[in-house]
């Protein structure tokens, strides 16, 4: 199945695409995405966590990057299975960067990310291949990547200024972080209510 997004960060083009060039950052603005080793010439080691309800998938598989500077885009292209659901995802994603011109009221520069992604799912979690249902979820994942995106984009223009770096004091190593799972059921329940209101002409209150 083949899905299409697209999605704008208020950041220069050249920015935004310096930020792609973060795998690891990358990855990490993927919900339940992590890699399990360091990026080695664009190969990957992939791990997703995946929570549906009782089930919970933990897939592991190879991937790989590549970029295309002149330009600005990529491709993601992976698989991986989980043992103890049986289920087996295989995907590719292609993402290219555009100028979207200014974002008003601040006149700051605009840029464009489309996204599109093919992918097949076989095994217990093959019931949210379904078009429509996932397409909404793509959506919203779409979303959820888009603002930890932003939130990267803007972490790093913000000023460095801080007590420990003004006193060249080296702060502590981060610690180590694991991807929460990507909670398919609670994505798919607020996704059901907003199809009930929509059946039954309810308007979101303000």
């Amino acid at each position: 199945m083949e899905i299409e997004q697209s999605f704008c960060v208020p950041f220069a083009m050249d920015s935004v695409w310096h930020c792609f060039q973060d795998i690891e950052g990358i990855v990490g603005c993927l919900p339940g995405a992590a890699l399990t080793a360091p990026p080695d010439d664009g190969k990957l080691k992939l791990s997703m966590t995946v929570k549906l309800g009782p089930i919970v998938a933990a897939f592991a598989g190879d991937g790989e990057i590549v970029f295309d500077d002149a330009l600005r885009q990529g491709k993601v292209s992976g698989s991986g299975n989980d043992r103890k659901s049986g289920s087996r995802v295989k995907g590719e994603a292609v993402f290219s960067l555009h100028d979207a011109g200014q974002t008003a009221p601040e006149g700051a520069p605009s840029t464009r990310v489309d996204v599109r992604v093919d992918y097949t799912i076989a095994g217990s979690l093959a019931q949210f291949s379904r078009g429509g249902i996932v397409r909404e979820l793509a959506e919203r994942l779409t979303s959820a990547f888009s603002d930890k995106l932003k939130q990267k984009l803007e972490t790093e223009h913000a000023s460095p200024a801080t007590d420990a770096t003004a006193a060249n004091v080296d702060p502590a190593p981060p610690a180590p972080s694991h991807a929460a799972p990507l909670d398919l059921g609670g994505l798919f329940w607020p996704m059901l209510l907003g199809r009930l209101k929509r059946l039954f002409g309810i308007s979101p209150k303000p």
